[in-house]
């Protein structure tokens, strides 16, 4: 009867963490927002984790990728320049609530990034690369 309810526990305890990893709705006002990469967080090779450009002080860094994404569906996002110039241009954004696929675009309309959130939260976004 022990083994039962320790299974029992164990069963449900896995559960609740699964569902809080993993968002089943995506509510799309959370991601209006700017985004700073938190490469220190990183825990897996092909899911990079942002946060609240003003979550915390981020440590130095030659570059971190940073996405603001307005309501509007207007994207400013950082450059990498190759004489570390870094600058922000502005192009747009598009997301796809049934498989949870976020895609940015240059101003000329060229598609830049695409990845699947994986998380998001007031305070995590996890996107892993499609491509």
């Amino acid at each position: 009867m022990r083994k039962l309810i320790l299974l029992t526990v164990v069963f449900a305890s896995a559960m609740m963490i699964a569902s809080c990893e993993k968002n089943d709705v995506i509510q799309v006002s959370s991601l209006e927002k700017s985004w700073t990469q938190s490469y220190e967080e990183k825990i897996s090779e092909n899911i990079e984790i942002y946060r609240p450009s003003d979550y915390k002080d981020f440590s130095l860094s030659r570059y971190r990728q940073i996405f603001n994404f307005d309501d509007n569906n207007v994207c400013n996002y950082l450059v990498l320049a190759a004489n570390d110039g870094h600058y922000m241009e502005t192009g747009s954004w598009e997301y796809n609530d049934k498989t949870n696929i976020i895609k940015i675009f240059s101003s000329n309309f060229e598609m830049l990034y695409e990845f699947e959130v994986v998380a998001l939260t007031d305070n995590l976004l996890k996107l892993k690369a499609t491509n």
